[in-house]
């Protein structure tokens, strides 16, 4: 494998750090880019060593003077690829601010391939989500499946593939789209206002603590294990065809239910701790900005997203890159639940 200048957004964060030290131990030069109001310096350290270059920096920055964000443009000098990871992921936190979702989600994605465009990048990977298909209803979720959604997170990522287009059709780009599912796996910020939800239930169990759970509906969501996402976000970097912009799903293609989940990582922490059930509605409570002044957020369609199920189909990944989810739920929540521990 040619060893490469590789610039990934999002550096510090739970995928970008992890995706950074693979290819550092190959032998690419990494560079780390995260303004770090999500990311966390100890994910830069693996086996007491750091790996590639952390630029703390905002993927906003523009050439433009007088701006009141540094330059991006130099660090992407003789970059072969970039992974364009960065963005803000919650729900919740994109509803409550909806201008900084679309500025970091949406317009940002603009800056960096725009940056890539006029320093020559080869391929720009960019991480879209599953949740635009929140409106849709197939039982396995496919990309050629029109979508429109609705919430600010999937509105803000739609979006930005559009604009992944509109950059591959009108410069030549070369771009790929990955719609991750439910990804999950050590490392990822447990700690946070709202969790990933297989770290939240780690976080509760290893604490002792009951977890409030609300959805024990038999609704499946789509897991997809790190590793094995991060061995496909390789296979993309190196296919040797050129991408128009092209959508592949990141899933496993298996569902699993909230009961399901919550049944396995008991079993695999020894806890017999029964959880406590919330209403669907009020899922979202703890964000009272969502529900103050003369237009408050519809309960009804939080509900509507607690229930809402997620199942990818994978044909078209499998058919262009050979790749399947291979870890097994139960051996990647093991991960997710020892990672809790030591860190509680």
């Amino acid at each position: 494998m040619k060893k490469t200048k590789i610039v990934i957004t999002g550096g510090a964060g739970f995928v970008g750090s992890q995706l950074g030290h693979q290819l550092h131990k190959q032998g690419h030069q990494v560079v780390l880019i995260d303004n770090m109001s999500f990311g966390h310096l100890d994910n830069l350290v693996v086996d007491n060593e750091t790996f590639g270059q952390l630029v703390v920096q905002d993927i906003r920055s523009t050439a433009k003077k007088n701006s009141v964000f540094n330059n991006l443009e130099r660090h992407f000098e003789d970059v072969d690829t970039v992974f364009h990871l960065a963005g803000i992921s919650a729900l919740p936190v994109c509803q409550t601010n909806p201008q900084e979702a679309f500025e970091i989600n949406t317009a940002a994605v603009g800056n960096v391939l725009e940056i890539s465009r006029r320093m020559g990048v080869r391929r720009v990977i960019f991480s879209s989500t599953s949740a635009v298909y929140e409106n849709n209803t197939s039982d396995f979720l496919s990309e050629k499946e029109e979508v429109n959604p609705d919430l600010v997170y999937a509105q803000s990522k739609k979006f930005a593939e559009s604009i992944c287009g509109a950059f591959s059709k009108n410069y030549g780009m070369d771009i790929i789209i990955a719609r991750f599912f439910n990804l999950y796996g050590a490392h990822q910020d447990f700690k946070r206002q709202s969790p990933p939800f297989t770290s939240y239930l780690a976080r509760e169990l290893a604490a002792d603590r009951a977890p409030k759970i609300y959805n024990m509906s038999d609704v499946k969501r789509d897991y997809v294990y790190v590793d094995d996402c991060l061995a496909l976000l390789q296979i993309m970097m190196n296919a040797p065809k050129k991408y128009k912009a092209d959508i592949f799903n990141i899933g496993s293609g298996i569902g699993y239910s909230v009961p399901q989940i919550y049944k396995l990582i008991c079993e695999i922490s020894g806890k017999k701790i029964s959880p406590t059930e919330g209403k669907p509605e009020s899922f979202w409570d703890m964000y009272t900005d969502l529900y103050t002044g003369p237009h408050p957020l519809n309960s009804s369609r939080i509900s509507k997203e607690v229930f809402k199920s997620a199942v990818a189909n994978t044909q078209k990944t499998f058919e262009e890159f050979a790749w399947k989810a291979t870890c097994p739920m139960e051996r990647g929540l093991e991960t997710v639940y020892q990672y809790a521990v030591e860190r509680r």
